[in-house]
């Protein structure tokens, strides 16, 4: 498509996770939202789609430039198939860039599918049958898509491995992390201790962050606990307890400890960034990644990484990792007591992770996404 040389093109974000959804997701597209308004692009005029339930809250947290259009509060699938693109044609947008799932209509719309990963398409044991129904209409309706942006190069070929999409249609926009991340000394004594006291935060503690399923692997990393040669250091939790919690729980109990596991549930953010800046290190044991973020805002708070050596993660946290193999706790217990014994190995894995941290930003993620559109719509 061909544009004028001063057109805006008048592109439609599908922000409606911006306020709430799920916890990856909500954070993704509210740092993406928030960086494409500050990039102002000189090409593009954006537009946010965001539900009737967040209206008023909508209407008072965004500046007046950014143009607003309310959808109403059905399943996201739904929202994206059928609905969007009445909105899109009302408010004469001429590309939108749809979260995971996009449309089959209108033909003159240019129509880019955000993936966050089709993980489900070679790992389809970490996801129950309701899921996989579910997610499978992303793989048709991929292939409707004018571009599609993914996350890693290891999502770009399983979506090309797996006949979603020709490899010539898709890009890799890697993510960012927030500034908010920030090491230990960026806080008050009093601060620390506040949340210290808030979540129960033992003294010296491993940390994990995410969500409670299957697919990260927990259940491995509590065994490695008990291997340990540190038998005082604890493990935190951080994240929603799903269905796996109680599984967990019995675990724990079965191997007695008990009082070496603290589950602080789901944190604020201004909470976590000091969870994360006051552990030992972080262990993220992880059977199968998109991408995996949370490895990356351990690193930019100093705190040294240990990750499991599968799919997405060597990819995203390069040589700032410590590499546990996720089948075995003896490998993880390991890995762990090499960090914790080596003063000189901890304080190099602290700083290459800062460094490498620093590569990612929600900035370049952001222009990263509007330069893709704007290049292949006006091309």
């Amino acid at each position: 498509m061909e544009t004028a040389g001063n057109h805006k093109i008048k592109l439609g974000i599908d922000a409606k996770w911006y306020f709430k959804g799920p916890p990856s997701g909500n954070m993704v597209v509210k740092n993406l939202v928030d960086e494409m308004i500050i990039s102002n692009h000189q090409h593009i005029e954006l537009y946010l789609l965001i539900t009737t339930e967040f209206k008023k809250r909508a209407t008072d947290h965004f500046p007046q430039q950014v143009k607003l259009v309310f959808l109403p509060v059905i399943p996201n699938l739904l929202n994206n198939v059928l609905l969007i693109p009445i909105y899109a044609r009302k408010y004469g947008l001429e590309a939108l860039l749809f979260q995971n799932f996009t449309s089959l209509w209108p033909k003159k719309m240019f129509k880019v599918a955000y993936i966050h990963d089709v993980l489900f398409l070679d790992h389809p044991q970490y996801y129950s049958g309701t899921e996989l129904f579910y997610f499978r209409k992303m793989k048709s309706l991929a292939a409707r898509a004018d571009m599609v942006i993914t996350i890693s190069n290891t999502e770009k070929d399983r979506l090309v491995n797996n006949n979603v999409v020709n490899k010539n249609r898709v890009s890799v926009i890697y993510h960012g992390i927030s500034n908010n991340f920030k090491a230990l000394s960026g806080y008050s004594v009093a601060r620390v201790k506040s949340v210290a006291i808030k979540y129960h935060l033992p003294q010296k503690y491993l940390l994990y962050v995410g969500r409670l399923n299957i697919r990260k692997n927990i259940a491995h990393l509590v065994s490695a606990l008990k291997l340990l040669e540190d038998k005082a250091i604890k493990l935190v939790i951080v994240g929603e307890q799903g269905n796996m919690a109680a599984t967990l729980k019995a675990q724990i109990l079965v191997e007695n400890l008990v009082n070496r596991v603290v589950f602080t549930g789901h944190v604020p953010e201004d909470d976590l960034c000091l969870i994360y800046a006051n552990a030992t290190v972080f262990c993220f044991p992880s059977y199968a990644e998109g991408f995996g973020l949370p490895p990356l805002e351990a690193m930019q708070c100093g705190v040294p990484v240990i990750v499991s050596n599968r799919t997405a993660m060597p990819e995203v946290c390069g040589d700032a990792a410590v590499y546990i193999n996720p089948d075995d706790s003896e490998d993880i217990a390991q890995k762990i007591n090499s960090l914790l014994n080596d003063r000189d190995l901890y304080q190099r894995k602290a700083e290459a992770g800062v460094i490498h941290a620093s590569k990612f930003t929600w900035s370049k993620s952001a222009n990263g996404i509007l330069k893709l559109i704007s290049d292949a719509y006006t091309n």
